[in-house]
C-alpha cells in the first residue's frame, strides 16, 4: 500500500522560531488569509498562535493519525536575513533539531534544510544537514528578498543537483516586509531552465488566489517542476480543485503533484482530516464531473510522488521526541 505523506508542513518547537520582528501577526495574518467561518477573527487566530508549539512532535502525530497520514515532511523557515536574527534561535540550530525528528519519530516526520542562500555559511550548513543530519531536501523563502534564479542560490543548487534531492520554494504572495515578486512560478522556471537535473517543488503552487495558472504553465513547459497543493484547501472548492487536477492530469500529468497541507499547528478553514480525505474522495467526484482520476493516481498525488521524489521509506515506529521545551536536544546529537 502506497504511504500517504504530506509533503509540505512546519513543526515549530516555540516562538522564538521566529524572528522577533516577525512579531505581530495576530494583527495582520487572520486578515489576509480570511479563514472560514467561526474562524474568521482576530481572536480565533491569536488562541490558535497560543496553541502553536509544538516541541516534542506529538501535536502533529496526533494530526496526522486523525488524517491518516504517514510520514509528514517538515519545512524549516529561514526568516532571519530579511528580519534579523534577533530573538530567533539560530537557524543552522533549528535545522539540526529539525532533522533529528525524522530519527526520533521512526521516520514518521521528515525534514528540509531551510536556509536564506544570502548567509555566508549556507553552502556549509545545508551540506551538514544533508550529509551528517538526513535532510531530505532544500527549503527556500524566495519573497524575504532573493530571486529564485539569482547566481546567489547556485552553490545550493549545485548540492542538491550532486545528491539527487529536490528543492521547495515558497510560491506566491507574502505580507507585510516580504516581496511577493520574487514567489513568481516565472523565477521559478528560469531556476529549471539552468539546472533541469534538480526537481523544483513550487509551494502552494503559486497560491490559489495568486499565480496558480502561472505556475500550472510553468510545470507544462518544465518536466522538472512539480506542484504541491498546500493551502488550496483554504482558497477554493471542492469542485473547483478536482477540476484543477483534471486539467494537470492531462497537460501535467498526476506524477507531479503532491499532497500538501501547509499546517503550521493551526486549524485553519479545512481540517487536516478533512483536506486529506477530500483529496481521497477525488475519484469519485471527478466521476460527477465527467472525468477521471483512478485509484493509482491518486495513490501518486496521496503520497507516491513524494516517496519517489525525496526518498522515503515507511516509518519505523511512532516514537514522540522527549525533553525538547526548552530546546535541550539530548539525544539528536
Amino acid at each position: 500500500m502506497t504511504l500517504v505523506v504530506d509533503a509540505h508542513m512546519h513543526t515549530v518547537p516555540g516562538a522564538d522560531w521566529f524572528p522577533a520582528a516577525f512579531g505581530g501577526a495576530e494583527e495582520h495574518w487572520w486578515r489576509e488569509v480570511r479563514w472560514r467561518g467561526e474562524k474568521t477573527s482576530p481572536e480565533y487566530f491569536e488562541a490558535a498562535l497560543a496553541e502553536m508549539p509544538d516541541p516534542d512532535c506529538s501535536k502533529v502525530l496526533a494530526r496526522m493519525d486523525a488524517a491518516g497520514i504517514d510520514v509528514a515532511v517538515t519545512m524549516p523557515m529561514d526568516h532571519g536575513v530579511n528580519f534579523g536574527d534577533e530573538g530567533m534561535v539560530p537557524i543552522a540550530e533549528q535545522n539540526r533539531i529539525s532533522c533529528g525528528y525524522a530519527a526520533a519519530t521512526g521516520g514518521r516526520v521528515l525534514s528540509f534544510c531551510g536556509v536564506d542562500p544570502r548567509r555566508p555559511e549556507a553552502a556549509e550548513l545545508l551540506r551538514t544537514a544533508v550529509d551528517e543530519w538526513g535532510a531530505r531536501g532544500l527549503k527556500l523563502y524566495p519573497t524575504n528578498g532573493f530571486a529564485p534564479d539569482d547566481p546567489v542560490c547556485h552553490p545550493l543548487y549545485d548540492i542538491v543537483a550532486e545528491r539527487g534531492l529536490p528543492v521547495l520554494l515558497h510560491g506566491g504572495h507574502s505580507s507585510r516586509r516580504q516581496k511577493s515578486k520574487y514567489g513568481h512560478p516565472m523565477l521559478v522556471d528560469a531556476a529549471a531552465a539552468d539546472y533541469p537535473e534538480v526537481d523544483f517543488i513550487i509551494g502552494h503552487s503559486g497560491r490559489w488566489e495568486g499565480w496558480s495558472r502561472e505556475a500550472f504553465a510553468v510545470a507544462v513547459y518544465k518536466t522538472n517542476v512539480v506542484l504541491d497543493m498546500s493551502l488550496w484547501q483554504h482558497w477554493a472548492s471542492p469542485d473547483q480543485i478536482c477540476r484543477a487536477l483534471l486539467w494537470l492530469k492531462d497537460r501535467v500529468g498526476l506524477d507531479r503533484v503532491l499532497f500538501a497541507s501547509d499546517m503550521i499547528g493551526i486549524e485553519v478553514s479545512w481540517t487536516l482530516p478533512e483536506w486529506a480525505d477530500q483529496v481521497r474522495g477525488f475519484g469519485e467526484l471527478a466521476k460527477q464531473l465527467g472525468g477521471d482520476i483512478s485509484a493509482a493516481e491518486l495513490d501518486l498525488v496521496m503520497g507516491g510522488n513524494a516517496v519517489r521524489l525525496m526518498g522515503i521509506e515507511a516509518p519505523a515506529g511512532n516514537r514522540v521526541l522527549v525533553g525538547t521545551s526548552e530546546h535541550n536536544t539530548e539525544g539528536l546529537k
